[in-house]
């Protein structure tokens, strides 16, 4: 199961790189490269038909019930027996007689292929339309579909199974037993939902919101209700989207009581069902392979293929006319009949053959079924994926990338701001911008070269100030000396960088010999100061056996540069020395605030790219912490971070009513701020 799941990943992303195919076609194509491939065909894929229902089918349907509210339901519950029920016997009853006509098959065969072939999937769906505008009445009316007509296809298989056990038929008998199973599975569905939903809300009231153990409540939640629904043979099916639909309301009630819970189950539900249509459409893949390899006859093969596509025609065809009946519309009427896609529900019936009908799996008539329920698939999933983006629009974007890149780079501008404004401690204001720069994203990247001569522009006028700040005696000695050390540090850091252009494998180097020095170094003036002086004494001795005149001269430029660290440090230790540089540093910050303020201030009216901005404002603070090295405690970083984040949504309901952005850009900058606080105030 594990083989799958990753192939499920790899399908997800690869639908997100190359968008040209949807992604549930991505996850049957890796499915089929599963089963062909010698080492990876070992991945047996094998489940019950029975657990499938249970632990796939089962959560899919509550979760799909927990997307809609009980009042759309209420208002619009004729609609749904329409289409639930009375198009999806319409449906069976067409395939059941086109199959015993033209292909001769006998009633009961016909009546469970054509009860497999009836279920539509909206996850499907939703995958072959990703990108598309559908008109929210078509959109609506085959979501209400596919939630509900699940039960009518699985019912019309068990008359199928009843019919070909017996030989007999009764009309009265069937709609007596429909009644029964669905409205049975819809009251079950009501009292269990109302059960657990009292016992949830009662641990909540005693304080018993351990969060794993709510998510592992929800779990079994569809699984127990769904068994027991069975259990009392009614409808698991309906049951379980019935209370699904009732968790929604209990949650829309209980939304300020515990939000955080039902965010994070909400998070999970999402990521569950995701996985396990990924799953499903995996193993559609793989049997795919397997009926290539049971059939291996081609003109089989297209025998099956041409019941499957005979089905489908017939299926448009019915779908078709029955909105355009209502609507007297092509379009609306087109969308529905292509919009029926098939997927799990499909599946699912067509794995439980063998026991509904009461025959061996590896009987040639389950597997025909199979192949059959295969192509049907494939071809509802085909046909839209041609026709959808012909007859519907393009889905607009209510912004481009482009101006949320440039929202957000304004929002951590303004975040940076108020930071600098705070009275908080150096390392503290560094810590909060560097997370206020990666709200930025990752696609923000900085010219080098602009990035270079902004850079010696500041350094630039900075040294003039100086130099004339120190001619008129302005400014101390010590300052100026400083100022010296620190623009020499700095070439000499850009000189390294561009001499070797290893900047990432430095960066790791560096930072691992720093973990390991902080674990077992002892780091005072004294320690460091004997650790120079057995290096210096080690390069000499090395000097001295060296012969050639170019490592000599290496050798003597490391012990150069050791014997300045060495003067440097005896001075650090020197107390007096020390309140030297602090003093002479605190002089030339305040000295260099109002050039550092007044050269972004310049930047900011040419208009320049604010992601430039930013990133020197935080450069800035980095140099001048580099020489400040107390650090604060997360608990403070992260009361202030709330502070930050609490202003940027301010910020940007203001930007909204300035029309400096949209209303979907603000939204989703909202979305994006209000999570990363739950985080924050979560920690």
């Amino acid at each position: 199961m594990l083989g799958v799941i990753i192939t499920v990943i790899i399908a997800n992303f690869l639908a997100q790189r190359f968008e040209f195919m949807p992604q549930a076609l991505w996850q049957i194509f890796l499915g089929i490269i599963i089963a062909i491939i010698p080492e990876l065909a070992k991945i047996e894929i094998d489940l019950n038909p029975e657990w499938f229902m249970v632990l796939i089918i089962a959560p899919l349907l509550f979760y799909e019930g927990q997307q809609t509210k009980i009042k759309i339901v209420s208002k619009n519950i004729k609609e749904i027996v329409q289409l639930a029920v009375v198009l999806a016997f319409i449906t069976i009853f067409c395939l059941t007689f086109s199959l015993k006509i033209l292909f001769e098959w006998p009633i009961a065969l016909a009546l469970a292929l054509a009860s497999i072939a009836t279920p539509t999937d909206a996850t499907a769906l939703e995958s072959v339309k990703e990108g598309l505008e559908m008109p929210f009445k078509s959109e609506q009316a085959l979501t209400f579909e596919s939630m509900f007509n699940d039960a009518t296809g699985l019912v019309a298989l068990e008359f199928a199974g009843i019919l070909a056990s017996t030989g007999k038929f009764s009309a009265v008998a069937s709609i007596i037993k429909f009644l029964t199973v669905s409205l049975g599975g819809a009251v079950f569905g009501i009292i269990s939902a109302l059960i657990i939903v009292r016992i949830r809300q009662g641990l909540l009231r005693k304080q018993l919101n351990d969060l794993t153990g709510h998510i592992m409540l929800q779990i079994l939640t569809p699984l127990i209700i769904y068994m027991l629904a069975e259990e009392l043979h009614v409808s698991g099916i309906i049951a379980v989207v019935i209370a699904g639909i009732f968790h929604r309301e209990e949650q829309d009630r209980t939304l300020l009581q515990s939000s955080q819970m039902i965010n994070l189950v909400n998070q999970f539900w999402k990521l569950l069902t995701d996985l396990l249509n990924g799953v499903v459409f995996v193993i559609l893949g793989t049997t795919i392979v397997k009926i290539f390899a049971f059939e291996s006859s081609f003109l089989e093969l297209a025998k099956f293929l041409e019941i499957a596509f005979v089905l489908y025609i017939i299926m448009f065809l019915v779908r078709f006319g029955y909105i355009f009946k209502k609507v007297k519309k092509y379009k609306p009427a087109a969308i529905f009949a292509i919009g029926g896609v098939h997927g799990t529900v499909t599946l699912a019936l067509a794995l439980t053959i063998p026991v509904t009908l009461g025959i061996a799996e590896s009987s040639t008539v389950v597997q025909e079924l199979l192949v059959i329920a295969v192509f049907l698939i494939l071809l509802s999933i085909l046909v839209p994926l041609f026709i959808l983006p012909v007859i519907l629009e393009k889905k607009k974007m209510g912004y481009s990338v482009v101006e949320l890149r440039n929202a957000r780079t304004e929002l951590a501008n303004l975040a940076t701001n108020y930071i600098d404004q705070q009275e908080i401690d150096k390392s503290l204001k560094k810590g909060l911008l560097l997370r206020v720069h990666s709200q930025m994203g990752y696609d923000v990247k900085v010219d080098d070269s602009i990035w270079q001569e902004i850079n010696n522009q500041l350094n630039k006028k900075s040294d003039e100030a100086i130099r004339s700040a120190r001619a008129q005696g302005t400014l101390s000695i010590d300052a100026v000396n400083l100022w010296d050390k620190m623009v020499l540090g700095n070439m000499q850091i850009k000189k390294k960088t561009i001499k070797k252009r290893h900047v990432y494998i430095e960066v790791i180097k560096y930072s691992l010999i720093n973990l390991i020095r902080k674990f077992f170094r002892k780091n005072t003036i004294e320690d460091e100061i004997k650790r120079t002086k057995r290096e210096i004494s080690r390069l000499e001795k090395k000097n001295d056996k060296v012969k050639p005149v170019t490592k000599k001269n290496k050798i003597m430029k490391k012990i150069k540069m050791y014997k300045r660290r060495l003067y440097l440090l005896k001075n650090y230790a020197n107390v007096d020395q020390r309140s030297r540089w602090i003093n002479a540093y605190d002089e030339l910050e305040e000295f260099l605030k109002p050039i550092n303020n007044e050269f972004i201030s310049q930047l900011e009216k040419q208009e320049l790219d604010m992601g430039i901005i930013v990133a020197l404002k935080q450069s800035i603070l980095a140099q001048q912490t580099r020489m400040q090295r107390s650090l604060a405690a997360k608990e403070t970083e992260n009361t202030e971070l709330s502070k930050v984040l609490q202003y940027e949504l301010t910020q940007i309901s203001l930007m909204v009513q300035n029309n400096k952005i949209s209303s979907e850009v603000g939204k989703q900058l909202y979305n994006e701020v209000a999570a990363a606080q739950n985080l924050v105030f979560a920690s």
